[in-house]
């Protein structure tokens, strides 16, 4: 039996052999960097297989794809292609998601020139901003940021397996909502550390989240910034995709 882990590696594998740059975003992808996530409280179901893609390659995409087994969806495909792709294999039973340049939820996160930096994912730093971007935290965010937070060190570092506190601090202290939005779960996600972790773990995971806190307010932040804070949560900060639902459930 072909297992998503196996079938994601094989796709990517295929990609980087014809140049395409393809990595895995979600809850697969922090499996393959996070022991924790397979065991204890943080196991959980995975969707489809979300990845991320350059929009100038997407031609390259799709006819990879297409070679590989998998079946486009024609219409979304041809409506929201500069954007995002659909793929399903039904002889697996997985589909594929394929994002475009930016992963798109409560926020936009931007990957131009970032999946060049790890072999089959988004870097982990990515992973952790794609998991914290969403407003309403579901309990697959939270799990997955747990893991992602017990297994890696945070660090200013290049170091595959070392959240980059650089890429997340000046995000957030140049855009307003971002800051806002991870503040706000950092808090969120210690506030839960009691119903999924106990002990050494609760205090690892806990003590990270909150330095990670304390290096984002203490990073320089912008006029743009600085602007927005003015106004506050008066105006709301966030994105309502339209097919938020999906998304969230994606990954």
């Amino acid at each position: 039996m072909v297992t998503m882990e196996d079938e994601a590696k094989r796709v990517i594998d295929a990609a980087r052999g014809q140049g395409v740059h393809l990595r895995l975003i979600g809850g697969l992808a922090v499996k393959l960097h996070c022991p924790s996530a397979e065991h204890r409280e943080l196991s959980r179901t995975y969707g489809d297989l979300d990845c991320v893609g350059y929009r100038s390659q997407r031609e390259k995409i799709s006819r990879l794809l297409e070679d590989l087994g998998y079946e486009p969806n024609r219409r979304f495909n041809a409506l929201q292609g500069h954007r995002r792709l659909l793929f399903d294999n039904p002889q697996l039973g997985f589909d594929v998601d394929v994002f475009l340049d930016i992963f798109p939820m409560c926020h936009q996160l931007n990957f131009l020139h970032r999946l060049e930096l790890d072999e089959y994912t988004v870097p982990v730093a990515d992973l952790f901003l794609s998991k914290l971007q969403v407003v309403e935290l579901n309990e697959k965010d939270v799990k997955d940021t747990y893991a992602l937070i017990e297994d890696h060190e945070i660090g200013e570092t290049d170091d595959r397996e070392v959240i980059d506190s650089r890429r997340i601090a000046r995000l957030c202290g140049d855009d307003w909502g971002w800051y806002k939005t991870i503040t706000m779960n950092i808090e969120k996600v210690v506030a839960l550390a009691d119903d999924y972790l106990a002990g050494e773990e609760k205090e690892l995971v806990t003590g990270r989240l909150r330095r990670l806190h304390q290096i984002i307010e203490q990073a320089p932040k912008s006029m743009k910034w600085k602007m927005r804070a003015r106004v506050g949560e008066k105006v709301r900060w966030y994105d309502l995709p339209e097919d938020v639902d999906h998304l969230q459930g994606a990954g």
